[in-house]
């Protein structure tokens, strides 16, 4: 396995910041065990159907929402971990999976799920800032 992970990351250059293959699959792991023992922690979340809800419990209607948000972020980066890791396995790692061009070293010493090179990232932002408009 380690000769598979080393070879995804020879294409990413000689810069000090880039990690072995091993590295990376470690770091990110690491950083799924955590989102997973976060999502753990929080418990089961119940989402009810409230009707006729009273100002007095406005409160607790708006802290339920914050923990769905939370609890939906912390899904959507468990998904980019899964992703990263399986792209790590085939080869694909450091590449976008938008334009195929290589992601820029820097960005995934920030990020190493990142999965999209940042002209293709500020293209999706930009896009969906327009939708919203």
């Amino acid at each position: 396995m380690d000769g598979i992970l080393l070879q995804t990351v020879e294409g990413l250059g000689d810069a000090p910041l880039v990690r072995t293959g091993c590295e990376i699959w470690e770091w990110l792991q690491g950083e799924k065990e955590e989102v997973a023992h976060e999502l753990l922690s929080d418990g089961p979340l119940c989402q009810t159907a409230v009707s006729g809800v009273q100002e007095a419990e406005a409160p607790e209607e708006n802290s339920r929402e914050i923990e769905w948000r939370h609890r939906g972020h912390l899904e959507a980066r468990l998904r980019e971990i899964n992703d990263a890791q399986d792209r790590l396995m085939d080869g694909a790692y450091g590449r976008c999976t938008d334009c195929g061009a290589e992601i820029d070293s820097l960005r995934l010493a920030a990020d190493p799920a990142a999965s999209l090179c940042i002209a293709c990232r500020r293209s999706i932002e930009a896009e969906a800032v327009f939708c919203t408009l």
